[in-house]
């Protein structure tokens, strides 16, 4: 769970967003960091249930920095006014398909899949689509998938079909996507409850299956390009 300290820490940072008020309030960002590393080891070690190799991973693994990269951004505020932690088979800095938990005041989320992947990493979803739509579309048809997520991926998609894909193939509206990701909202509320672990765990195992769908696609396709 997440105390509601860190929600209220938060929340004066997108008020305060500048180098000083963050630098005379740097106790309570430690503070509020270490309640999320918490809840991740927490999460780390519920995936690790069905999905084994992120029990490799430490929580530090998989938080990203607080800390923006303006220098090619219009907006110049120094920092997220959120806490994201994306936990993968081979840690957070890798273009895999992983599971990722969002912790800002009023757009709380669990997510997974790939989020707009690289054009190699592109390439080889497509290919698997090619050579596997069937298993991806049982996958994605599942009740609890379904539950959770929706009957139809979310992810960004081009407006017509790719190079070298006729626009009335079967499996269109797969190949179109370019980005390969679901998620779930939260309340703020949720994340304070002693239970939030153990529904994100379940939340996060709906996903498995099309994680590591994407996932066997890159091992199998990604180098080939």
């Amino acid at each position: 769970m997440i105390e509601a300290a860190t929600f209220k820490f938060l929340k004066r940072l997108k008020e305060n967003n500048n180098r000083r008020w963050f630098e005379t309030h740097r106790s309570d960002y430690e503070a509020a960091r270490a309640d999320v590393l918490d809840m991740v080891d927490h999460l780390i070690a519920g995936i690790a249930d069905f999905d084994p190799p992120i029990i490799e991973l430490t929580p530090e693994d998989c938080l990203f920095r607080i800390y923006r990269d303006a220098r090619f951004s219009p907006d110049k505020t120094p920092y997220k006014i959120h806490f994201g932690a994306f936990m993968t088979d081979r840690g957070r800095k890798v273009d895999r398909a992983g599971y990722y938990v969002h912790v800002q005041p009023g757009e709380c989320l669990l997510a997974g899949g790939l989020y707009m992947p690289p054009a190699r990493e592109l390439k080889a979803v497509r290919q698997m689509i090619l050579n596997d739509s069937r298993t991806l579309r049982r996958i994605i048809s599942r009740p609890k998938f379904v539950k959770f997520f929706g009957r139809t991926l979310p992810g960004r998609r081009l407006k017509t079909a790719p190079r070298d894909i006729p626009r009335d193939h079967p499996d269109i509206d797969l190949l179109q996507l370019t980005s390969f990701e679901v998620w779930s909202g939260l309340e703020d509320i949720q994340l304070q409850k002693p239970d939030f672990t153990e529904y994100a765990v379940s939340v996060f195992e709906a996903m498995r299956d099309f994680v590591h769908w994407l996932n066997h696609a890159l091992d199998r396709y990604g180098t080939k390009w």
